[in-house]
């Protein structure tokens, strides 16, 4: 059966006679929840077995391996070392994880790099964690829970109102088992950064511009990309403007709201939408200088630079490290290979994306592809795992079945390799 974009999303199979109240409780919950949660749980719970599968090889090193034995920190947060805490939770406290969780605990010391690190998401651990009695890598992967199934949700809402329903299912499995969804699982920011981005789209895209706001608000808090929001945010408002659906109150017969002789609605909630990825960046900004005495700009010297080059020289810089078999030669030929495959669909896919979707996902790539770090296109995999309007590009080539076999399982298989190298403790982003 070909896609219907007809189809709304919160269409369900409805119970017969004889239906349990539980079936019929289901059967009332929109589509793109369901959809969420079951992508989610199923997912999570493939990645949980290969941690323990690795922990149980005796392969898998403590939580916080690197920066305990390297980085000389004052101040630890608490790790997830100890009994059943250590296979459950405490093989995915790597990384950036460790630097959350001890921002989340400690605050943004000075003396430290922690002002590279967005505000966003360790407030939302330390606020979960205070009911777990502080354990800050259970409250991250649980804040990760949560925002998953929000995120998921909003993308779905947001794909199947302008492609399709089932598009929509492809477009959040897809992105479920994109070789770094890994970090969708792990405490990192990549899943309460999808669910706020998804939001902002949904929030514009249904003219409900308060909830833009707030939710670009929160991406614009969470990490640099957010920023971003403001190009695809403001070309939805001008585009609402043009049709007559913002703009200055004018009295009109029967009061409505962008109609015929009615009244436009108020400029300021488009604007504050379009504004507030950008406060959010501001205010951090201003925060780490003013108040902990680190800039965040400074802070990123100590994180590969703030230098910026032309994607060719990246590209170029990643396949000499590749080719030289330097550390991590298999997980960077993965980034050069996801770069340039993102880049392509971006550019194939622009005729049938709303404009927004690519506009967003060329700023992001664009972004992503010009920083060179000390080894290039460092973390683009997963930078890359949030520019959401690829998912739906290749939620639209999933229509043809052996594409549809064939990225599912060449996917799934990455995932696999890529979740396999992380709980091992090597670098994956």
């Amino acid at each position: 059966m070909p896609d219907d974009p007809r189809i709304p999303a919160s269409v369900g199979a409805r119970p017969g006679p004889g239906a349990s109240s539980a079936r019929a409780l289901v059967a009332r919950i929109p589509r793109d929840w369901s959809e969420a949660f079951w992508v989610t749980l199923v997912v999570r719970l493939g990645l949980l077995a290969v941690g323990l599968l690795v922990w149980l090889q005796g392969s898998a090193p403590g939580p916080c391996h690197f920066e305990v034995a390297r980085n000389g920190w004052a101040t630890i947060p608490p790790l997830a070392s100890d009994g059943i805490d250590l296979p459950l939770v405490g093989i995915w406290q790597r990384w950036d994880a460790c630097w959350y969780g001890k921002i989340a605990t400690f605050g943004y010391e000075q003396g430290t790099d922690a002002t590279a690190f967005f505000p966003a998401f360790p407030l939302l651990v330390r606020a979960v964690a205070l009911p777990l009695g502080g354990h800050v890598a259970l409250a991250g992967m649980a804040v990760n829970l949560v925002a998953s199934v929000v995120g998921l949700a909003g993308l779905h809402r947001l794909v199947a109102r302008d492609l399709g329903v089932r598009v929509a299912d492809r477009t959040i499995l897809y992105l479920s088992i994109f070789p770094a969804a890994l970090f969708l699982y792990a405490p990192f920011t990549e899943a309460l950064f999808l669910a706020a981005t998804a939001w902002a789209f949904v929030g514009a895209r249904e003219g409900r511009w308060w909830l833009a706001a707030a939710a670009a608000l929160v991406a614009g808090l969470t990490r640099t990309q957010g920023v971003l929001l403001v190009i695809p945010l403001a070309w939805e408002a001008a585009v609402a403007w043009r049709a007559g659906r913002v703009g200055v109150r004018r009295p009109g017969a029967g009061g409505g709201w962008g109609t015929a002789g009615g009244r436009r609605g108020s400029l300021l909630a488009p604007a504050a939408a379009v504004a507030a990825p950008v406060v959010g960046f501001l205010a951090f900004a201003w925060y780490t200088s003013a108040v902990v005495g680190l800039p965040f700009f400074d802070a990123q010297d100590a994180w590969g630079g703030r230098e910026l080059h032309p994607p060719w020289e990246t590209v170029a810089a990643a396949l000499d490290w590749v080719s030289s078999g330097g550390q991590s030669a298999g997980i960077e030929a993965l980034n050069v290979a996801v770069l340039v495959l993102f880049a392509a669909v971006t550019l194939l896919a622009v005729r049938s994306l709303p404009a927004s979707y690519s506009l967003y996902a060329a700023a992001s790539i664009l972004l992503i592809a010009v920083r060179l770090q000390p080894i290039p296109l460092t973390s683009t995999t997963r930078l890359l795992l949030v520019v959401f309007p690829v998912f739906a590009a290749l939620g639209i080539a999933g229509r043809h079945r052996r594409f549809d076999l064939a990225w599912t399982v060449a996917s799934t298989l990455l995932l696999g390799f890529a979740a396999v190298t992380f709980v091992r403790g090597d670098f994956v982003a």
